[in-house]
């Protein structure tokens, strides 16, 4: 069984509801979307009853490849993209949340993440159509500090 798979299994063991998920980004870049299926696959027959957010880190993204992206997702009832697991050399743009709530068609949620950092940027977010934001700076974008 994939790690994967084992470590979302546990995850749900020990509490957890959502989980976040790093696709392989290798996979996707060498167009092994197959892997990708089968991965992905594994992890949401194997922990139902969760919530799953895929990240893809769209940083490292062409458009063409976003697109590709949030079909697949979609095409595996995949509940959550995500732009960004804060690793990447930038979080969340725009553009991107416009583009995927463009291409949503009610079967995927968009958690924008990364680079949100106060109120204006996370309210762009969710005027371009961001369902949830992954930030850590939360106090100061509520209280504007």
């Amino acid at each position: 069984m994939d790690i994967k798979v084992l470590q979302s299994i546990k995850a749900i063991e020990d509490g957890a509801t959502e989980l976040d998920i790093v696709w392989n980004i290798s996979a996707f870049k060498s167009k092994d979307y197959k892997y990708i299926q089968t991965e992905l696959s594994e992890v949401k027959k194997n922990t139902e009853g969760v919530i799953h957010k895929v990240i893809i880190e769209t940083a490292y993204l062409s458009q063409e490849e976003k697109i590709l992206a949030i079909n697949l997702l979609k095409d595996l009832g995949i509940e959550f993209l995500k732009t960004s697991s804060g690793y990447a050399p930038e979080g969340a743009k725009v553009e991107d949340i416009k583009l995927f709530k463009s291409l949503a068609d009610n079967k995927i949620k968009i958690k924008a993440s990364g680079g949100i950092k106060d109120y204006e940027t996370a309210l762009k977010m969710i005027q371009a159509g961001a369902d949830r934001l992954g930030t850590s700076a939360g106090i100061q974008i509520v209280t504007g500090k």
